[in-house]
Order: structure tokens, then C-alpha cells, then sequence
């Protein structure tokens, strides 16, 4: 299986599978002497947890982080880095009844497909599981970031869980951590989180999922990270966001909405002020040419409901019988509160990168 790798310079390498005896990975080209803060990584990781509310999944794993090379006395030795996560709570026996069964939705013909065999205990390598030492990478990767640019900052919040839905004035606001992660649904507004736990009630008592979307905003990352082809720092955060699971859909700036404006609507218009090159608006989402410009870098991901739902659908085995199939095990009704710590870490590792990758464009 290739293409397990994120990021160029700065290179994250991700192994394991849900069910396996671990998950970890690998970071090359993290420069040596880079104090690191373990706590900060685990914090990080705790927040994408499963069991913290009614409606993540009950697996319960401590997803305790070891560092197992790359680090002596607290800093990296500009060598590998390996970070591992055991798992201790999987509960392969939840599965047997699907082992030879297709879930709608899930990778489960795909991967068969492609490789002839695949790993039918909680999805595999193709579940939401991996993503856990990766976060602690992001964590990491975003240390490294601070380090070169001390006020860059990677805010994200949910602001839509099925039809519940912040106004597009809210989403203008300014949030703190706070009222981001005040409550389960880390959603900073107060009336679109009552209503997202009526919406996740209602989908739980019918045995059903739900999907929804987060905003991003990186504040004060200076002008010139990014490629102007290949590596537009809009694509890179897009291939990473859709390289997270369930993830289907990618915008930054004004996204689809620029495809209904005029020019003259959507050009953003350059000014100056103390000594400082800025635009009056931001439409373009503080990307220009593929490069930041010095404005709020904003996007937004969408996430679909999770496959896994108790109610009964029909589908095929390997054999090309039509069956019923009843999911059972433990799932996530909603699992986008709990993928905000996964694209602040994606996030993280394709700045820091970039960032590097930006130190090699002039002498």
C-alpha cells in the first residue's frame, strides 16, 4: 500500500491498522534542537479521543503517546521520529459477523477489490484510528511552526451538524478556545449548539449518523508560504482535508460562492497602513496565487455521516449475495467534534512544510 506520506521537506509517514497492536508514525525532516512539548502533543491527542460524550463512539482507548526514537532530552536530533499509540480496547469480536460482508459506504470492496484482501476489524487501515498519532505529528509540527513564526495561530470550529447551522454573520466572528471547546459540540454559539444536540438525539434514537462542517482560520502566517503550481498552499491544505476520513468536500476564501460574483464583487483591493501591505476585503481567503498574503487564511471542510448505522440496509457478501446487514460495535453518531484536533493537525503539518520548503526560494 503506497502513498502513506504527508508532506515533502517536513515528511509524515503513517502505519497500523484500528485493530492492530498499534497505529504510529514516522517524521522526517523535523530539524534537530527543536525543544519539544510532549504535554502539548498529548493534550492535542486526548481531544480527538473517542468516549467524551453521548454520541462519539464508547471505544476507549488511552492513546498515551511514546516517542520511541528521534528525541533525546526533550529535543529532536534531526534524525526519525517515531511516535506510537498502542491500542488496548479493540474489540475485534464486534466484527466477525461482517467479516465477508461489504458496508454500504466503507472501504470494505474497495480495499478487497484493489488488494484481494483486506482488514475487516473496525476498517482496518482505512479507519478514523490512524489519524491519532498523526494528531500528536500535528501537534508537533505546529511546535516547530511557533518556533520560526511565534504568533501563527490555527483556529477551528464546528459550525454545522446537519441542518443546524451558525448564520454567516456568526461565522464572521472572532472566537476564543473557550467558547470553542465550552461544550461537546464545539460549536461557539450558544443557540446553533442546542439545536446541534437536537439534531444528534434525533438521529441516535433512529439509529442513524450525521455529518457536518468546520471552519479553519490561520492568523499571522507572513506573506510568501506556498507554491505558485503545484503546490498552492490552497492545494495542499485541500489534499490534506480530503485526505481525512469521511471528509467530502474542501473551500477556501469565498469557495463556491466566487463562481456567482463579478470581478469588480470579488477582487479583494490592496491598501496600506502602517508600513503594512493588506486588502480591504478578504474574499480570497488570504491566499493569492497559491501564496499567503498576510490576510486570515480561512477554509471550510465537510464531513459526511458516518457509514456505520444500526438501522438495517441491504448489501452483498464476497460471495455476490444480496443480504441485510444490522452494523453493530461501538460508533460515533457524530464524529466531526472530535475531527477538529485532525485538521488543526493537517493543517499544522502542511504549514510547516511549506514553511520550510519557503526557506529554499531566495538567498
Amino acid at each position: 500500500m503506497g502513498n502513506n506520506s504527508l508532506g515533502n521537506i517536513l515528511k509524515v509517514t503513517s502505519f497500523g491498522e484500528s485493530h492492530g497492536a498499534a497505529v504510529g508514525c514516522i517524521i522526517e525532516g523535523m530539524p534537530a534542537g527543536l525543544t519539544i512539548n510532549i504535554a502539548a502533543m498529548q493534550e492535542a491527542v486526548n481531544l480527538r479521543k473517542t468516549n467524551q460524550s453521548a454520541f462519539a463512539s464508547a471505544r476507549n482507548e488511552e492513546d498515551t503517546i511514546e516517542i520511541i526514537s528521534g528525541v533525546y532530552e526533550n529535543k529532536t536530533l534531526g534524525t526519525p521520529i517515531c511516535i506510537l499509540i498502542k491500542n488496548t480496547d479493540a474489540k475485534s469480536a464486534d466484527y466477525t459477523n461482517i467479516a465477508t460482508t461489504y458496508r454500504p459506504n466503507h472501504a470494505d470492496y474497495t480495499t478487497h477489490a484493489k488488494y484481494g484482501i483486506r482488514d475487516y476489524r473496525g476498517g482496518g487501515r482505512s479507519s478514523i484510528r490512524i489519524t491519532a498519532p498523526l494528531v500528536a505529528a500535528g501537534a508537533l509540527a505546529l511546535q516547530l511552526i511557533e518556533h520560526i513564526y511565534a504568533d501563527v495561530n490555527i483556529q477551528s470550529y464546528v459550525y454545522q451538524i446537519g441542518n443546524a447551522s451558525m448564520s454567516e454573520e456568526e461565522k464572521a466572528s472572532y472566537f476564543t478556545d473557550n467558547q470553542i471547546f465550552g461544550n461537546e459540540v464545539r460549536c461557539p454559539s450558544a443557540k446553533t449548539t442546542e439545536n446541534i444536540l437536537t439534531e444528534i438525539a434525533t438521529a441516535k434514537n433512529n439509529g442513524d449518523t450525521l455529518g457536518g462542517c468546520i471552519q479553519t482560520t490561520i492568523t499571522n502566517l507572513p506573506v510568501g508560504i506556498g507554491e505558485p503550481i503545484f503546490a498552492k498552499l490552497q492545494s495542499a491544505l485541500g489534499a490534506a482535508m480530503l485526505s481525512i476520513n469521511t471528509v467530502k468536500g474542501f473551500e477556501y476564501g469565498e469557495g463556491f460562492t466566487a463562481s456567482t460574483k463579478n470581478g469588480s464583487q470579488h477582487n479583494d483591493e490592496f491598501a496600506i497602513s502602517n508600513n503594512t501591505i493588506h486588502t480591504k476585503t478578504n474574499n480570497s481567503g488570504g491566499i493569492q496565487g497559491g501564496i499567503s498574503n498576510g490576510m486570515p487564511i480561512i477554509f471550510r471542510t465537510a464531513f459526511k455521516p458516518i457509514s456505520s448505522i444500526t438501522k438495517a440496509q441491504q448489501t452483498i457478501n464476497e460471495n455476490g449475495d444480496n443480504i441485510a446487514i444490522e452494523i453493530k460495535g461501538r460508533h460515533d453518531v457524530c464524529a466531526v467534534p472530535r475531527a477538529i484536533p485532525i485538521v488543526n493537525a493537517y493543517t499544522a503539518i502542511v504549514l510547516a512544510d511549506l514553511i520550510l520548503q519557503n526557506k529554499l526560494s531566495k538567498i
